[in-house]
C-alpha cells in the first residue's frame, strides 16, 4: 500500500492550525493518529492523506489551502531528501536529489526530469489508485518546491513556466504572487520548466561530502520501501550479484519460478519496473563497494554487472548526477 512520510503531512497539520482549526481534532476525524507526526521516521498510508486533504479542504472553505500549505514546506517536511538537497552543491544537484528520491516523500510519487541544454522540466503524478488527485494537492507540491528551492538557495529562482492539469481557480493571481513566474491551467501535464542556467546556482549550505552521506541513507531507504513483490525481486538480485551470475529478466524470473510476464505485471502492480528495482539496488551498492578502499571504479562496475566501466560510470552519473569516482573520492576522504 502507498504512503505518505509524516514531515509531509506535519506541513497540512501546521496549515490547519493557522486557520485557528485543531489538526488533532481532524485528524481523529478521518482516522489518523496525530501522535505519529512527532516520530521523524513514521509515515501515514497514502488512503488516510488522500482523507486528510479532502476533510482539510472542506473545513477551511479556502480555494487557496493547498498554496497555504505550500508555505510550509521545510526541510524536515521532505526528511532526508530536504537535507540532501540543503547542503547540495548546486540548485541542479538539489532538483536532481528531489526527483531521484521523491518516493521517499510519498511512495505514490511519480517524478520525471528531462533536460535541454536551455531547460530542466519536472513533471509530477501520482498513484492513488481509484482516487483522483486533488488540485490542492499538486498545488501544494509544485509550489511548495518552488518555494522550497528558493529556501535553499537563499534567493527568488523564477521557474520559467509552470503548468498545471487543474481548472483555472477562483484567484489565479496567487499563483503569480508565490511563484514569480506565469502559471498556465488546463493543461495537459503537472510541471515546473526553469532555465538551465539557474541549475548552476550554489546552496547556502553547501556540503557535498555531507550530501554523500545522506544519499546513502537514502538509497538503503528506498530499498527498504519497496513494496512486497518488490523486496522479493531484489533480495533475488542481490543473490545473483552475490553469486556473480547472470543478472537479468530471464534469468529472475526462473530463479522465481515464474514467467517474465508474471514478473512484469506483478511489479507493475506496485508501480515500479524491473529496471527501476535493478537500478536502486546498483545505487545502493554501489556507494557500498566506492567507499571499500580495495575497490575501484573498474572492479564495481564488473560486480554490478556492467559490461564495462564507462558504462557504470554513464549510469552511476544518471542516477545522482556525479561521476562515480567523485563519489569514491568524497567517501574516501570521509574516512
Amino acid at each position: 500500500m502507498k504512503s505518505g512520510h509524516s514531515g509531509w503531512v506535519l506541513a497540512i497539520a501546521r496549515t490547519l492550525d493557522a486557520y485557528g482549526l485543531s489538526h488533532e481534532d481532524i485528524f481523529r476525524q478521518v482516522g489518523m493518529d496525530p501522535s505519529i507526526l512527532k516520530d521523524a521516521n513514521s509515515r501515514y498510508w497514502q488512503e488516510m492523506i488522500s482523507r486528510l486533504w479532502r476533510t482539510a479542504v472542506k473545513e477551511t472553505g479556502d480555494p487557496n489551502f493547498g498554496l497555504k500549505v505550500a508555505t510550509q514546506i521545510r526541510p524536515s517536511s521532505f526528511h532526508v531528501v530536504g537535507h540532501a538537497m540543503s547542503c547540495s552543491a548546486t540548485l541542479g544537484d538539489a532538483i536532481h536529489r528531489f526527483a531521484r528520491y521523491a518516493k521517499l516523500i510519498s511512495s505514490s510519487a511519480m517524478i520525471h526530469l528531462t533536460e535541454t541544454d536551455e531547460h530542466l522540466t519536472l513533471n509530477f503524478a501520482f498513484d492513488t489508485g481509484d482516487m483522483p488527485v486533488l488540485p490542492e494537492t499538486m498545488d501544494t507540491v509544485v509550489a511548495g518546491l518552488v518555494c522550497f528551492n528558493n529556501w535553499i538557495v537563499g534567493e527568488e529562482v523564477a521557474p520559467v513556466a509552470v503548468r498545471l492539469k487543474r481548472q483555472l481557480p477562483v484567484a489565479p493571481k496567487e499563483y503569480l504572487r508565490l511563484m514569480k513566474c506565469p502559471v498556465l491551467f488546463e493543461q495537459q501535464e503537472d510541471c515546473i520548466i526553469y532555465n538551465q542556467a539557474d541549475m548552476h546556482r550554489p546552496m547556502l549550505s553547501a556540503d557535498e561530502h555531507l550530501a554523500s552521506t545522506l544519499d546513502s541513507m537514502a538509497v538503503t531507504q528506498m530499498a527498504q520501501l519497496s513494496e512486497r513483490f518488490a523486496r522479493k525481486v531484489r533480495d533475488c538480485l542481490l543473490q545473483q550479484f552475490s553469486e556473480e551470475s547472470e543478472i537479468s529478466r530471464r534469468a529472475t524470473a526462473q530463479l522465481m519460478n515464474m514467467t517474465e510476464r508474471t514478473l512484469l505485471r506483478r511489479l507493475k502492480e506496485e508501480g515500479t519496473t524491473f529496471q527501476e528495482v535493478l537500478d536502486n539496488l546498483r545505487e545502493e551498492l554501489a556507494y557500498q563497494y566506492l567507499q571499500r578502499p580495495d575497490c575501484t571504479v573498474q572492479s564495481v562496475s564488473f560486480m554490478l554487472g556492467f559490461s564495462d566501466a564507462s558504462t557504470f560510470s554513464r549510469a552511476f552519473k544518471r542516477w545522482t548526477g556525479r561521476r562515480p569516482s567523485l563519489a569514491q573520492h568524497s567517501a574516501h576522504q570521509d574516512a
